[in-house]
């Protein structure tokens, strides 16, 4: 149990750092225009739960470093992970469809352009309000 609540957390934050390092070109993942398998509104769903996991993944290293007990990491992981969930919900997005544009992002430079620009966008909208 405890092993799938760690992988579930470490994966969610490994792919929220990744998906926005530049690619390699072997780690490239064969697209021809990946920037137009995804709407803007897509991007900006996965920017927003993107933002949302990391300051989660944040939260809960910091709590697991404060932290000696076992049981209590166990349920600072099993906490992050539901509340990672709910990220993800409400920004209409599954696991599975946000690993698979986080590494599809990560692929592709000009999709990564693209992911740059809208946060950019959205940092400046934020920044207004």
């Amino acid at each position: 149990m405890h092993n799938k609540w760690m992988n579930s957390i470490v994966t969610i934050c490994l792919l929220s750092i990744l998906c926005l390092m530049p690619a390699t070109a072997q780690d490239q993942i064969d697209s021809k225009d990946a920037a137009t398998t995804y709407s803007n509104e897509e991007l900006k769903s996965f920017i927003i739960a993107n933002a949302g996991l990391y300051q989660l993944q944040q939260q809960a290293l910091s709590q697991m470093q404060n932290t000696e007990s076992d049981q209590q990491k166990q349920e600072i992981m099993q906490t992050a992970n539901q509340q990672m969930l709910q990220v993800l919900q409400q920004t209409g997005l599954t696991a599975d469809e946000y690993t698979a544009m986080g590494q599809t992002i990560q692929g592709d430079e000009r999709l990564q352009e693209k992911v740059e620009s809208i946060a950019s966008d959205l940092f400046r909208e934020k920044e207004l309000q």
